[in-house]
C-alpha cells in the first residue's frame, strides 16, 4: 500500500472502487483547501463515488477525501490533525547606527 507521504508528495493517487455494482478505477488528486484551521490536503474525484466507499478509501488512505460536498476524515481525525503549516517570511528591518552630536560654539 502506498504511504501517505507519498500520496502528498505524487499530488494523486489510482483507487478501486466499487460503484452501482462495478469495479472502476479512478484517479484522485490532491487539493488543498483553505479552512479555518490551515491548509488541508483533500483526496478529491471527479467522479461520483459512493459514501460508504469514501469512508473505506479515507480509513486505507489515512488521509481526508471529497467529492463535491461530501467530505470524509479517517475516524476518530478532523481537519486539524492535516493541516500543513503554510511558512511564512519574516521581513527584519535593519536600521543602520546613528550617532549622535551636538555643535558646539566658540562664544
Amino acid at each position: 500500500m502506498i504511504s501517505k507521504e507519498e500520496i502528498l508528495r505524487r499530488g494523486y493517487v489510482d483507487v478501486k472502487v466499487f460503484v452501482s455494482g462495478l469495479r472502476q478505477s479512478h484517479r484522485m488528486e490532491v487539493v488543498r483547501e483553505k479552512t479555518s484551521q490551515g491548509m488541508v490536503p483533500f483526496l478529491v474525484s471527479k467522479h461520483y463515488i459512493p459514501t460508504a466507499e469514501l469512508v473505506r478509501l479515507a480509513e486505507e488512505l489515512q488521509l481526508p477525501v471529497k467529492h463535491r460536498d461530501i467530505a470524509v476524515f479517517p475516524k476518530g481525525k478532523m481537519a486539524g490533525h492535516f493541516t500543513e503549516k503554510i511558512k511564512k517570511e519574516v521581513v527584519a528591518t535593519v536600521e543602520s547606527d546613528t550617532v549622535e552630536a551636538e555643535v558646539e560654539s566658540e562664544e
